[in-house]
């Protein structure tokens, strides 16, 4: 039953996009802040993002979103260690041997969001029933709904990497989950920091930095899971120079990329980049200012004006 609505949901948005993105658009725009999205004169963060998806060449999106070829594009940058160990790449998950695998390990899909199989163990899983349940992340392609037409341009794969494991001293904070660092970029300025952490069943803390680690919660909202901790100040990581650096050096030249970091032994490691992020985070205020930072003039603009998939 809950394929069936699934694929029901799924062939919906696709006919939706297929007809026109911007009916798309505007159903998830206004989903999050109540009105449509202004695509003739875009002003907020989002807002950009959609209008450079709709006008511009956003053919490397494709890479930075693709969680397995993105890894050659940050060693390119002087970062191969700041990456989580690679065990192995599959096309078809019934491929994969398990007795090949190390006993922790985590299994996540290269396209999409969410798609993700924390292995604490390898001999506590019913391996048959878990490569039917990756086989169905490829079942409805991850891109459609929201409009974000970089991730149907990658070619799918299963990837299995190390199970990080968090430094003791954030251990308090996030007992049950690692603290993930999200750095918001213009063009290899880093601006702030968004971070989640204390994930547990339904709930997820959520806090924001500027690049002088001064708090600006305000500027948060809680949607959905995430909520914000008024009592709680994050500490400033004792690596975040090394941080804002790589931050810095992965997003030049790009008009705007979040970029999702770990702490590992004292080390960054790049956890992704997202180039389509966090359409509900902040206040509608804080979308407007991040607005003002994208140049959308970095992108060449396509002869056509609209994307077709």
């Amino acid at each position: 039953m809950n394929d069936k609505i699934d694929y029901l949901k799924y062939l919906v948005h696709k006919i939706t996009v297929t007809l026109s993105p911007k009916i798309e658009i505007n159903r998830y725009f206004k989903k999050i802040f109540g009105h449509k999205a202004n695509l003739k004169n875009p002003q907020s963060l989002i807002e950009k993002i959609y209008w450079m998806q709709l006008h511009c060449d956003t053919s490397q999106w494709s890479l930075f979103a693709d969680k397995y070829r993105v890894r050659e594009f940050i060693k390119t940058k002087g970062y191969e260690h700041n990456l989580p160990k690679l065990y192995g790449v599959w096309k078809d998950p019934s491929d994969i041997d398990i007795t090949l695998l190390p006993s922790s390990f985590v299994l996540k899909a290269n396209n999409g969001c969410a798609s993700v199989i924390l292995v604490k163990d390898k001999t506590d899983y019913q391996w048959e029933k878990l490569k039917l349940e990756m086989k169905s992340w490829f079942r409805f392609p991850f891109g459609y709904s929201g409009y974000e037409p970089h991730y149907l341009r990658i070619e799918p794969c299963i990837i299995a990497e190390e199970m990080l494991e968090q430094d003791r001293e954030w251990t308090e904070l996030s007992p049950n989950s690692m603290v993930d660092f999200k750095f918001w970029c213009f063009n290899g300025h880093v601006e702030s920091c968004l971070i989640t952490y204390g994930r547990c069943k339904g709930s997820l803390s959520i806090d924001l930095y500027d690049r002088e680690w001064n708090r600006i919660h305000h500027n948060l909202k809680n949607f959905g899971e995430e909520k914000v901790n008024d009592d709680i100040i994050v500490p400033k990581p004792k690596c975040l120079s090394k941080m804002m650096e790589m931050a810095s050096v992965l997003s030049e030249g790009q008009p705007e990329m979040r970029v999702d970091m770990y702490i590992v032994n004292g080390k960054p490691i790049v956890g992704e980049l997202t180039m389509s992020s966090g359409y509900g985070y902040f206040t509608e205020d804080y979308y407007n200012y991040l607005g003002k930072l994208v140049d959308v003039s970095l992108l060449q603009k396509r002869n056509e004006t609209l994307y077709t998939i």
